[in-house]
């Protein structure tokens, strides 16, 4: 039976002023995602139940995380629910975190990905952006179970898993590292190029406390105490943009990971996985004024492989890496790098077995030291490249210039590892590789330009 004219009528009133109401807050009511005339499809999701639209501002005008998360719980109530969340060009602003609780996931972008903060600074492609009450955890995906296992059947399944793809998606924070994008430096505008005196760690006092304060864009947690086992299964990230973050990726743990052709800029911290990671996969991105690119707890079979970080104080803090590879990667701290950003270390390993790291090239115009964190007064002592606990580590073939007036290259209580045929280059009064502790077994052939093979005569 058809609703009246004046039914009708009263309806598209009532969308209407509750949208013009929601608008005038400065925010998208939860009751106004639903697509009309007047509201186009913004947000398409396909799922294992049929596709869904919804209308979703993104003007970056008014706050959508409530609208937003109407969204997502519509979605997550259904049952045995895999979803792909497309989000077409525009700008999504969030002022309060959202969480996604569904077991299979996929969020996606269109358009060209990215935001230049220091450059361009124009708008292309689809950009959540990040008010300053949206976190710590700025979007969470939470595990959820199936009611039976497949393709067993097994019946109840009280597992819970979390398979999660995040694609061609900009994430922009709320300046968490106490850098003024808003009116700093411009490469194209040739103002004063103050963000050369900026630091990519969060200034003095902005937080109590930054660990419970700062933003992180991704989030996938500890799993809740439950019936059950529950664990990521899968993490992948390809294509994406994270700027003015504290962190970028925060990931408690995953048994599979790729992390793929992201760009990661002015963050204190890129990458950070607080437990086990296996088959961890990270490779071709690009890594650009940081305080540290990736923090790992504990990477196992993995590869670090083909990633180009510039202007960064750390690349890799790992606490313990077995049976894994960290080659191909290009550093780049220039001599008028940004801030303190390059007064660091290309890496620190506290603890691995059966490392290689081999094919890098590394080069530090800054007489620097590597340290706990660069905001410290200090330095710690520690060398620009440190291996604890190394048993069984390659490193070799890597092209390392430096002007460090220290040791570039230590192993610390470290045993039966091979350091050959790198080039190092330091400062005067500077060495290239040294043990200390309780290291013994170790290896190492230095190249050595005055003990050459002859060449071979020339044909033609």
């Amino acid at each position: 039976m058809k609703k009246p004219a004046r039914t009708l009528i009263l309806s598209s009133l009532l969308i209407l002023f509750l949208s013009t109401v929601s608008a005038q807050k400065g925010y998208q009511d939860p009751m106004d995602i639903r697509v009309s005339e007047s509201k186009m499809a913004t947000v398409e999701v396909i799922t294992n139940a049929g596709k869904r639209s919804y209308h979703l501002n993104n003007t970056g005008t008014v706050d959508v995380s409530k609208a937003l998360q109407a969204i997502f719980d519509e979605i997550s109530a259904i049952k045995d629910v895999s979803a792909t969340f497309s989000f077409i060009p525009g700008v999504y602003y969030l002022n309060g975190p959202v969480k996604l609780k569904i077991a299979s996931v996929k969020m996606m972008g269109h358009g060209h990905g990215g935001i230049d903060i220091h450059g361009a600074n124009i708008e292309s492609g689809s950009i959540f952006r990040f008010g300053k009450d949206t976190g710590p955890n700025c979007i969470t995906f939470d595990y959820a179970g199936r009611s039976k296992a497949f393709p067993s059947g097994e019946t109840p399944w009280d597992n819970r898993n979390l398979k999660v793809e995040i694609e061609n998606l900009t994430f922009v924070g709320y300046n968490n590292t106490g850098v003024n994008t808003a009116d700093g430096y411009s490469r194209f505008r040739g103002d004063e190029p103050n963000f050369r005196g900026l630091h990519w760690y969060p200034s003095k006092d902005r937080y109590k406390d930054v660990e419970a304060e700062g933003q992180r864009a991704i989030v996938l947690p500890s799993p809740s105490q439950g019936k059950g086992h529950a664990k990521c299964e899968l993490l992948r990230v390809t294509g994406c943009y994270f700027t003015d973050l504290y962190v970028g990726l925060d990931v408690a743990g995953s048994d599979v990971t790729y992390i793929d052709k992201n760009w990661f800029g002015q963050l204190t911290y890129a990458i950070r996985l607080h437990k086990n990671g296996q088959g961890m996969m990270v490779g071709d991105n690009l890594f650009a004024d940081l305080e540290t690119a990736m923090v790992l707890g504990n990477p196992s079979f993995s590869s670090f492989h083909n990633n180009t970080f510039a202007y960064v104080s750390k690349c890799f803090e790992i606490d313990n890496i077995e049976n894994s590879t960290i080659v191909g990667n290009t550093l780049y701290n220039w001599k008028i790098s940004t801030g303190a950003a390059a007064y660091g270390a290309f890496c620190h390993i506290k603890k691995s077995s059966n490392l290689a790291i081999t094919g890098n090239t590394i080069s530090q115009y800054l007489d620097s030291r590597k340290r706990t964190k660069t905001i410290d007064e200090k330095n710690n002592g520690l060398s620009f490249i440190q291996f604890d606990n190394a048993d069984q580590l390659l490193f070799s073939n890597n092209v390392v210039h430096t002007i460090l007036t220290q040791t570039v290259v230590r192993l610390n209580d470290s045993k039966n590892c091979v350091i050959s045929d790198n080039i190092i280059t330091h400062g005067k009064g500077g060495n290239a590789v040294a043990q200390t502790g309780t290291s013994n077994n170790n290896y190492y052939r230095p190249i050595d330009p005055k003990n050459s093979e002859r060449f071979d005569e020339y044909k033609y």
